[in-house]
């Protein structure tokens, strides 16, 4: 009788699967920005004010950026082949639109401004916020007040808060600097304003408001009431600084809303310690606090 071997039949069983993810899409951006550079397959010049041209694909400008996908989906370019894009600089159109197909920039101090600005206008998020901590790092005394002028202009929230906390803590050495005259009357205000401005004495303070509504003086006097009502604290400066300096300055005199503000500190000063709780508190005889919980 002759063996036999019996073979069985395959079970049953599940599809085999293998998922396979790119892990980098390196090569595909390398090939897109070359036709791009080679002005293959290209559907969208970007056309800037000096007549210079960039080639690009609408597609991959719309998924970088919000501009321009409103831009290519939503408006009339989305139906040309050429636009002109208004108040961009070519040289940081062109690192941005590198950008968007390289994922790399190169930030410096002489083109930050021109690229935060750009970046701002076409929603480049990653851009702004990276040109923001580009110069919250170079924050000093000569440019911060400029670095706040900026952070305010393009609303970089985070900026804004950190150079005016610098602002604060390094008063004396900013006020030195050439840029304080520059301040717009809001800044003034608000920066002035705060509890935790760091200053050697109220003096100083009050100094450097005279100094800055002096600087353009038209424009900046109708303000001297507002500043002296409520963000120069007259009484906290000493008796002997308000009659040497204060009382027969021109500006306060001509004023008569901060002639009263003048009377007032010097009554403050006038009244006997056990007096002074009778006094009503208000923004001017409270003491700032400077070196709170903030840090830069």
């Amino acid at each position: 009788m002759q063996n036999t071997k019996q073979i069985s039949e395959p079970s049953q069983c599940d599809q085999a699967k293998y998922e396979y993810k790119k892990t980098s899409y390196t090569e595909i951006y390398n090939v897109l920005q070359t036709s791009r550079q080679d002005e293959v397959l290209c559907d969208i010049k970007l056309e800037t004010d000096d007549g210079e041209v960039i080639f690009g694909h609408k597609v991959v400008l719309a998924s970088a950026s919000p501009y321009f996908l409103a831009m290519f989906t939503n408006f009339s370019e989305k139906n040309q082949d050429l636009v002109t894009i208004r108040q961009l600089d070519y040289s940081a159109l062109q690192l941005l639109i590198d950008f968007v197909y390289s994922g790399k920039i190169s930030i410096t101090e002489k083109n930050v401004h021109i690229l935060l600005s750009a970046s701002n206008l076409l929603q480049l998020q990653e851009v702004k916020n990276a040109c923001c901590d580009f110069l919250q790092a170079q924050i000093c005394p000569t440019n911060v007040i400029g670095i706040i002028t900026l952070a305010d202009l393009h609303s970089c929230t985070k900026l804004l808060t950190s150079s005016e906390l610098y602002f604060q803590q390094h008063f004396s050495d900013v006020i030195e600097g050439g840029e304080f005259p520059c301040l717009s009357s809001e800044q003034v205000v608000k920066l002035i304003s705060s509890d935790e401005l760091t200053a050697p004495s109220e003096e100083k303070i009050f100094e450097s408001v005279i100094r800055w509504v002096k600087q353009y003086l038209d424009s900046t006097k109708q303000i001297l009431p507002q500043l002296m009502e409520e963000h120069v604290r007259l009484p906290l400066i000493s008796k002997d600084y308000i009659l040497k300096n204060v009382v027969d300055d021109p500006l306060l005199n001509n004023c008569f809303k901060c002639k009263d503000y003048v009377l007032e500190a010097l009554r403050f000063h006038l009244l006997k310690s056990e007096e002074l709780i009778q006094i009503p508190h208000n923004i001017r005889t409270k003491p700032r606090q400077p070196g709170g919980t903030h840090k830069v």
